[in-house]
């Protein structure tokens, strides 16, 4: 492999991928919540060598890329260990999961320079105790040195709390905002301005950080998703993006997926 397949670059080559709509919580919070049977039917798991296939033949034509790995929990996908272990071979990963389950064995058998992981603290269903012995063991394995909690509406006071918790063990906490509807309300404009300002200084920082509590219009902006970004649903379909109309590129486990590139996009969201 070349040395370029370490080098990130602003231009780089990236995919999420909602690996599978499974999860081993039931949050009332996320995206699939009240819909796992009816996304169930939605899931496909390609044999282990056809990924693994699907992701060389990415690599030859793209070189190495970036995969954010999503859910549903990717940790109990099955043959998930083996499946990260052979694309960290060829491309740079980043795991976002609860952490419920046995992450030691990629801690072990990947580079942090190629895998990195996300923790997420769900208190409604995490064990505080078995969640920081977890996110300390990322810490010192050079994955992360944050988890990040979501300012659910009834979990919003509790953020100084648990700020204060994590940070007794060197663990920063990064907020995201709440994107859905609770008690008829619509969010992240459904927050409060005290709601607001306990938020504002926990969020994740970045070039997103004002959109998450003041989202802007992007429709008819110039936009490379579909070039150089796209999503991988659980059924291998590729959108430019996860917008409400999704812009179907092909389908990457029937080997029908290819980028477009006649020049600059317009966002359609």
């Amino acid at each position: 492999m070349s040395k370029d397949a370490n080098i990130s670059t602003s231009k780089q080559i990236s995919f999420s991928w909602d690996i599978h709509y499974k999860c081993n919580y039931n949050c009332p919070y996320c995206w699939w919540y009240g819909r796992w049977v009816e996304l169930k039917r939605d899931t496909v798991y390609p044999p282990l060598n056809h990924l693994l296939e699907i992701w060389a033949d990415i690599y030859k034509r793209h070189g190495a890329i970036h995969i954010e790995m999503l859910g549903g929990e990717p940790f109990i996908y099955p043959n998930f260990n083996e499946l990260i272990e052979e694309l960290a071979k060829m491309h740079t990963i980043n795991i976002t999961t609860n952490l419920s389950t046995n992450i030691e064995r990629i801690i072990k058998s990947t580079s942090p320079s190629r895998v990195s992981i996300t923790g997420t603290f769900h208190p409604l269903f995490a064990d505080f105790n078995d969640f920081i012995r977890k996110a300390i063991l990322l810490k010192e394995n050079d994955r992360s040195d944050s988890v990040i909690y979501l300012a659910y509406p009834p979990q919003i006071k509790l953020i100084p709390y648990y700020q204060d918790r994590f940070i007794k063990y060197g663990i920063k906490l990064s907020v995201m905002t709440f994107w859905g509807v609770y008690n008829s309300k619509i969010y992240p404009q459904g927050y409060t301005d005290e709601e607001k300002n306990c938020i504002a200084p926990y969020l994740a920082k970045g070039r997103g950080e004002e959109f998450q509590l003041k989202p802007k219009m992007v429709k008819g902006r110039l936009c490379r998703a579909g070039q150089i970004y796209a999503t991988i649903k659980a059924n291998g379909d590729v959108a430019r993006c996860g917008g409400n109309t999704p812009r179907y590129l092909g389908n990457i486990f029937k080997g029908s997926f290819q980028f477009s590139f006649p020049g600059d996009q317009i966002c359609i969201p």
